[in-house]
Parts: structure tokens; sequence; C-alpha cells
């Protein structure tokens, strides 16, 4: 249901789910979504009756950084628009919520159970609900079940006011399995390929050439070319000058002892029940000596795999279990123990211990990582020694001497970063020379002046001081004569191997000694080779016995249909229902935006968002 709760953790148990419901519905109301942020009684998102306090925008803001976002600051995700889209998706919730209100719509338990039981998120490998991966993936997600069961009625209701519109727009059957057919047809070919030699081709003469290049000579006209001066400052540069005590490697790891820390995890199986007095008697039966799992499957109808939880942390178990099965030894029952899902018997069947890496095991890479970080920082002090440099009037080799930086020149470049025949400068000057940001300020800065400090990607500064530009011009024959007679070489040889593949074309005997391929798809997938979709697309052109020729710029090949074979019924059926429901969704989402935007008018939907800003702002 929420893309934003893919993923999870493994483990099973639909049945853990059903007791749930039965016994714990009562739990699953609305919280106090302003947890944590304290906001005024102003609306921040009104539509109708329905309406979203400047504090449950700004939780859900929050939560939405913390998923998407995590290392950006309150300050920066404001800055990346992120409050308008998250504004944007509660918006249209409140306005589903007025409309549903105003329809009189309920959701049903069965209803939530459906949906929750439904959702992949929550299931383990073998398609069956897991109290694991429920519990964690809220948890991953920063959500109560309070919170996410709030989100499912929003949700259930909505669909119930899409479908009644969007239940007549359905696609014909026929129309889903002819698209089908033509997409999932198969085809096999004979090829004969004819390599375009150009060393084959013997070199122009002087009159063949000039002919030649008088008809394509703005092929080889020079761009407008700049040269540049680039200096810059990367944190590597200092990171091998610091020094770094024993006391500080020793501090790191003491701080950041989790990094080198391995929690311990059990093995273990459980049962599930909805009351106590049934997880009693299942322990004396246990501990009387009969089997688990053989009791698991007596009280419960549970197999093997229901009962298998697999390895755990304490942190992957609610409260009072984790308690119980951390507190037991290999080998031993733990609990019974509560938990909102019922009733828990668990069974301890390995201990894999946690541990710490020693401190002597990673002190190299703790001395790196402090070197860099203090290099990072000091890079700071370097970029503002650097910018007093340049505007006390120093050249840009003296700036950047006293920072210790590097200075490349790069010759004339075009503004991808090529030189004047198109090709990538190398040496030195390649890499900021196929820098973005390094490109775009050389061609953005005024000829002859020092630039001022810019940040590029990396930690990486630099300054531009473009020394040139040259204009666009025509290029005479003697300036490009080699590259000019190679490329005559290169499209006589295109010419002499495309002439050679149409002469196979006509000789129908040529296919006889070319195995056929493997059966390929029209977007070439089953067909090994470099051009598989350039020539699925001629083989599906025409028909079978037919042939024509597909040309690589390295080969012309002479391509003839062989086998046109139609999917299986099989498959048909099975993917015509796969993009039925593909086009479906589509048409229901279109329904769905279309429905959201008349909504907003009919409930006098209004965004104001200043509370939530104050909020978020307020609270770094």
């Amino acid at each position: 249901m929420l893309q934003a709760l893919r993923g999870g953790v493994k483990s099973p148990i639909m049945k853990v789910f059903l007791v749930f419901l039965a016994g714990g519905f009562a739990l699953w109301g609305v919280g106090d979504m302003t947890t944590g942020l304290i906001g005024g009684s102003d609306k921040a998102i009104t539509a109708g009756d329905e309406s979203l306090s400047p504090g449950q925008v700004a939780v859900e803001f929050d939560r939405t950084r913390r998923n998407y976002l995590p290392n950006a600051t309150m300050g920066e995700a404001l800055q990346s628009g992120l409050l308008g889209e998250v504004a944007g998706s509660l918006a249209r919730d409140v306005v589903f919520r007025a409309e549903a209100g105003k329809l009189g719509l309920t959701v049903t338990r069965e209803m939530q159970r459906n949906e929750v039981a439904n959702e992949p998120s929550f299931q383990d490998d073998t398609g069956t609900f897991s109290q694991s991966r429920f519990v964690g993936v809220l948890a991953n997600a920063g959500l109560t079940e309070a919170d996410y069961l709030e989100r499912v009625n929003t949700a259930l209701r909505r669909e119930q006011i899409v479908e009644a519109v969007s239940a007549g727009a359905a696609q014909p059957e026929a129309v889903a399995r002819a698209l089908t057919a033509y997409e999932l047809e198969r085809r096999t070919a004979r090829l004969v390929s004819v390599p375009v030699d150009a060393n084959a081709i013997a070199m122009p003469t002087d009159e063949q050439l000039s002919t030649w290049f008088t008809e394509v000579k703005s092929r080889y006209d020079a761009p407008v070319l700049r040269s540049a001066r680039v200096g810059s400052i990367v944190p590597q540069m200092f990171a091998d000058t610091i020094e770094i005590s024993d006391s500080e490697i020793e501090s790191a790891y003491a701080d950041r002892l989790d990094e080198f820390t391995t929690l311990e995890q059990r093995r273990v199986r459980q049962m599930v029940f909805e009351d106590m007095d049934t997880a009693q008697t299942a322990k004396s039966r246990v501990v009387a000596g009969e089997d688990f799992a053989a009791v698991a499957n007596d009280l419960l109808g549970w197999t093997e795999d229901d009962i298998t939880l697999g390895l755990v942390t304490k942190a992957d178990l609610e409260g009072a279990v984790g308690e119980a099965v951390f507190g037991a030894a290999s080998g031993e029952l733990a609990g019974p123990a509560k938990s909102v899902f019922g009733v828990h018997l668990l069974f301890v069947d390995d201990i894999i211990p946690g541990g710490e890496t020693a401190l002597d095991e990673v002190r190299d890479d703790i001395r790196n990582t402090l070197r860099m970080e203090a290099a990072t920082d000091l890079i700071y002090d370097k970029v503002n020694e650097l910018e007093d440099k340049i505007a006390s009037g120093a050249t840009l080799d003296e700036a950047f001497a006293a920072v210790n930086g590097t200075v490349v020149t790069i010759g004339e470049i075009d503004r991808r970063g090529n030189d004047i025949n198109g090709i990538p400068v190398v040496a030195d000057a390649a890499e900021l020379a196929q820098d973005s940001l390094v490109l775009e300020t050389i061609w953005a800065a005024d000829i002859d002046e020092i630039g001022v400090v810019e940040e590029g990607t990396d930690d990486m500064f630099f300054v531009v001081e473009v020394t040139g530009e040259t204009d666009a011009r025509e290029r005479s024959l003697d300036e490009v004569r080699d590259r000019a007679a190679a490329d005559w070489q290169t499209v006589k040889a295109i010419k002499a191997a495309r002439e050679a593949a149409e002469a196979i074309n006509a000789d129908a005997a040529a296919f006889d000694g070319a195995e056929p391929t493997a059966d390929f798809r029209r977007n070439g997938i089953g067909l090994d080779h470099e051009a598989a979709r350039l020539i699925a697309s001629a083989v599906f052109a025409q028909g079978a016995g037919e042939s024509r020729v597909v040309e690589t710029g390295t080969e012309a090949i002479a391509v003839r249909t062989e086998d046109i074979l139609p999917v299986e019924t099989d498959e048909l059926d099975n993917s015509a229902r796969m993009i039925s429901g593909v086009i479906a969704n589509s048409m229901r989402q279109d329904v769905l935006n279309i429905l959201a935007r008349e909504l907003s008018q009919t409930h006098d939907l209004q965004v104001r968002l200043g509370g939530v800003q104050q909020l978020l702002l307020g609270s770094q």
C-alpha cells in the first residue's frame, strides 16, 4: 500500500496476525501524531470537515526526511522542496477523507485485516504474514501501528470512491491479449556478417580526398574553444600530513564502538496463542518431553515454517518477548510472554554470541577516517586563506601555492570538455576538464580574470582563470588531412561491406552455411549480439524467408527471418492478465488524480504551511 514501507526483515506467521486481530483490535486506536513537536491549534491543511494541524504535517515531514534524506538537515530538506511534496500527498488524503465523510463511507475490521495481511512488505518469502516484518518495517519507517492503520483507513476509503468511478473504465480483454501476443512473439533468423575493414581500402589520392572533403568539410569545422588554468584543493591533499595520536584513536574507538560491535543473535522458534492458559498447556507438554513442533501442529495447526522465526537480535523482538528470549539459555523454553500479538511460547535453538572487533584490528582504518575528517574540516580554513590571497591581488599560482593546492592548464576545449577534434582531453587536465561544474564555470567566466572560489563535488574547491577563447571557424584540408583520409577509408569500407551484404541477400543459398539463431523477442532479448535490438527490429519487420541489410558501423549484416513462433497459450493467458492489471492500475491512477483535483475544489482545500515551517525550523 505504501511505497515508503517497501522492505523489511525476514520472519513468518500469518496466524499471529489473526490472533492479534481477534484479541487486540481495540489497541489499534489513532494516537497523537504530534508527539515530539508541539504546535498551535491552527490548521495547516483543511478540506470540508477534515484537517491536519501544523504539528501533524511537521511530524510527517520529519518522518519522510529521516527515511529519504537521512543526511540532510531540516533546513536543507526544506530547501529541497520536500515540504511541498509531503503537503501535497497529505492534502490529497485530507480531500478524500472529506469526501468519504460526506458519503458516509466506513472501513470494517475485515477490510483492515485483509489490507495488512496482503501487504507484501509484511510477508515472508512464502507469502505469509510475518510478525517480525510487520514490527520491523513499521519501526524502520518511524510509524506506530496506530499511524499505519490510520493510513490504511484513508487508503481504503479512497479506494471505495475511486472504485465507484473507475469501475466502468476497463480495457477489453481482447485488447490485452492482442498486445501480449504481439509483444511475446518470438522469431529466429540467419545472420551473415561482413566486417567493415578500412585497412582493406587503399589510401585516397589527393584528388579523391580533395573532392570528398569539399562535400563534407563542415563536419571538420572547429567549434568555439576556451583555454583555462584551474587551481584546486581537495581534503586528500592534506590528510597524509595530519598526525593522529593514539589517544585520539582510542577515544574514537570508544565513541564509535557500535560500528565495531556485532549484536548477539538467537535462533528461535515460537507459538503464539490467544490466551495464557493455552500457552501454559503448550509449555507443560513441551517440558514433559513432547516435541515443540509437534505441539504447535497439534494446538495451532502450524508447520515447521510457521514456527520458525530464524535468527533475531533483541531489538527485533517486542519488549517482554525479547526479554524472555534473551534471558534463556540455548536449548531452553522462553515465556510465555505477552505482546500485542498474543501470548508467545518460544524455544531458543542456538545462540550466536555478539562481540567487539579489537582496537588493533581497526586502528589503521580509524586513523585514516580521522585524518579525512580533520582534512575535510581543514579545507574550509584553506578556502578562507585562498579567498584572502585572491582578494589581495595574488596570482592563481601564488594563491594555490600558499595553500598547497595544485594548478593545471587546460588547453583549448569545447563546452563538453573535448579538444578541437572532439576527443576528450587527457593527462593532468583530464579529470577537471570532464567535471561538469568546472566546465560550466570555464564557459561562464570572463576572460583573463581570476574567478571566485567555487565548491565542486566531494569537498573539492576550485578557481578558474580563463586565458583565451578562439572563435568557431572552418578548417582547411591540410589541418585535418590524416583524419579526413582515415574517415574517407572508413566510409568506403562501410559502402563495400553494405554492397557485399546486399549481394548475400540476393543469393538465398548464401544463408545455408549460417546456423539459425536462438529464438528471441521483439526487443532483442534472447539474441546474443551487440546489435541485438537493431537486428530484432529488422527481423520483426519482415516475413519468414525475407531478408535485409542491417548496418552497425563495424559490420554490415545480411539478416533473413526464419521461424515465427507465436506465444504459448499458458504464457499468453498469464501475461495478458498481468498487462490488463498494469493498464487498469494506470487508468485508476488517472481517475485518482482527476478526482483529487475536482474534490479539492468541492471541499475548498486550503494549505497553509507557514506554521509548519516555523515548527520545523524551531525544532533544529
